[in-house]
């Protein structure tokens, strides 16, 4: 018979997971007290995200393994830290779960979880335990970066390049629930200067509008330069114009959008070429422009409520 939570208990079931969860060098306290207790660096920005996965909302249990499960959980937060240029360096989860809820699933969503972190070198220390009818789990990570090498939403100029990294859409088919958090590439694009970024998940033309928001600035995009993925082209069949509307609009690529100004654009491609494989798209251009195209535009991608 399989073991379960419930049979366990709330502290027999925290000291599974203290057993799950290596133990980091950085700690000086972790598991077990009211606060995780680490030793900070001098002279950085701290960063500090937080994101909730809910069951049927941002996975099914009929269709992901615990192990997927936990690596999403842990990898959104990762691509927030990617997005500001920054490096992850700890992780608290908070997971609520069915009193049911199988030992065996516990362990799965941990040694997810645990494998991303260790990709990163990101410690988990901490997190809490509650019981409900839907699993969900809230992961907050804790990061920092250089302050000369910040990057915010904020930043996009007329003139700048529009640029992607990866391609775009149909997530839906998998990678939700695999992807690989940009954290090398979005510290390379902070080191090389560009202007403004953000990490897309609730579909590109929703985020770029999030990039692209100062009063009468806007963007001009090319349909034919945005690097639709195959499993977009997959979900339409094959037909072209279906996979740009997925690419445009589906969520949960978790890819790189960013500004990079004229000056520095061609720098930034060349030296991409020669580290990453990915490719890195230049795709647009920040324009001078009435709110109403933009207006337009945010109305596509996810939205919570």
């Amino acid at each position: 018979m399989k073991k379960t939570i419930e049979s366990l208990g709330e502290f027999g079931l925290i000291d599974k997971i203290k057993e799950w969860v290596p133990r980091s060098p950085k700690m000086i306290c972790g598991i077990g007290d009211d606060t995780a207790v680490f030793r900070a660096s001098s002279g950085t920005y701290q960063l500090l995200t937080i994101d909730t996965i809910v069951e049927d909302i941002d996975f099914k249990l009929s269709k992901a393994r615990p192990e997927e499960i936990g690596w999403k959980a842990l990898g959104i937060n990762l691509s927030d830290i990617a997005a500001m240029g920054g490096t992850p360096k700890l992780a608290v989860i908070s997971l609520t779960l069915p009193r049911k809820t199988s030992l065996q699933f516990v362990k799965g969503f941990y040694a997810g979880a645990g494998k991303l972190a260790k990709k990163f070198n990101v410690s988990i220390v901490g997190g809490d335990l509650s019981k409900g009818a839907k699993m969900s789990a809230s992961v907050a990570l804790l990061g920092e970066s250089n302050p000369r090498r910040t990057i915010f939403r904020k930043g996009a100029k007329v003139g700048d390049f529009i640029c992607v990294t990866g391609t775009l859409g149909g997530s839906i088919l998998g990678k939700h629930l695999s992807f690989t958090p940009r954290i090398k590439e979005g510290e390379f694009l902070a080191r090389h200067g560009v202007s403004s970024m953000i990490d897309i998940s609730d579909g590109f033309l929703q985020d770029l509008n999030h990039l692209v928001y100062t009063p009468g600035v806007t963007f001009m995009i090319s349909e034919r330069e945005i690097p639709i993925s195959k499993a977009a082209m997959k979900l339409a069949r094959g037909n072209r114009r279906k996979a740009l509307n997925h690419a445009l609009s589906d969520g949960e690529d978790f890819e790189l959008l960013c500004t990079v100004s004229p000056k520095n654009f061609h720098k930034v491609q060349k030296n991409w070429r020669r580290r990453f494989v990915i490719p890195f798209t230049a795709i647009g251009r920040v324009v001078r422009s009435s709110e109403a195209y933009r207006s337009q535009a945010r109305r596509l991608g996810f939205q919570h409520f």
